[in-house]
């Protein structure tokens, strides 16, 4: 598997010396195609358990709909007892997404909270995204992503570290109905390490299989269920080797009453 670059390994380290919770974001990768508005995501051990684990995230929206706040709640014994972290969400006058500046609990600090993580996005003249940039205040350190496309669709992303060299790339394919299908990742030496191939029924994205390593294994395998109005409400992500540093969950996704 492809080591983090020297900000993502730094960045980590401090979560860990700070005590903030990380959380495998990789749910995040599949779009939720309802037209519901997400209220949270509730992490359980097993689809069959009846209480959740913790509360993952929950969404706050502006007056034009838009999510203004993610905040991940401290959950003890089915009590919120704090907050561990929050991102705030700004706009820019066109209604993109332009910036979300993410804040963890610090004791250490006044305000009880440290900005330990930015995202800035710009975009090109015809509105799609042109690239993410992360910004790592505490050790004055960024990364980014330059996002490249070929008949309106994503084709490669660019991941470039400090040096401003491309550390790695991705590239995606499409089925002949524009669904993305398989994404592999590269190295800057064009070997790849990782990649995805992505099912789909009815139109909806219902599993995806991640292989890496040296031999290509078959690493974990991600499972989407839906409700009748297409919106997403379970997510389990299973790990299928032992040697993996990750851990399988299931999210569970609730939205708010139209």
């Amino acid at each position: 598997m492809k080591k983090p670059g020297f900000a993502g390994l730094i960045c980590l380290i401090l979560m860990i010396f700070l005590g903030c919770q990380k959380y495998d974001d990789s749910s995040e990768r599949s779009a939720i195609p309802g037209n519901a508005r997400l209220k949270r995501v509730l992490l359980y051990a097993t689809t069959d358990s009846k209480e959740p684990v913790s509360i993952i995230k929950e969404y706050k929206y502006n007056e034009s709909g838009k999510i203004s706040k993610v905040t991940c709640p401290m959950y003890q014994d089915g009590v919120v007892s704090g907050l561990i972290s929050y991102d705030l969400y700004e706009y820019d006058p066109s209604g993109r997404l332009s910036k979300i500046r993410g804040y963890n609990a610090n004791l250490n600090m006044v305000s009880g909270f440290v900005n330990l993580k930015n995202y800035t996005y710009s975009y090109y003249a015809n509105g799609r995204k042109e690239k993410e940039y992360i910004e790592y205040p505490l050790i004055n350190s960024f990364e980014y992503s330059i996002y490249r496309y070929n008949n309106g669709r994503v084709v490669k992303i660019e991941k470039y570290g400090i040096t401003e060299e491309m550390e790695s790339y991705t590239i995606n394919e499409y089925d002949p109905y524009g669904k993305l299908v398989k994404e592999t990742s590269f190295d800057k030496n064009h070997v790849s390490y990782t990649y995805t191939l992505n099912s789909y029924s009815n139109g909806l994205l219902v599993r995806s299989d991640i292989y890496s390593g040296k031999n290509m294994d078959h690493q974990r395998e991600i499972k989407m269920t839906y409700d009748e109005n297409n919106n997403l409400i379970i997510l389990e992500s299973n790990e299928l080797k032992l040697y993996s540093s990750a851990m399988s969950y299931v999210d569970k996704y609730q939205y708010f009453d139209k």
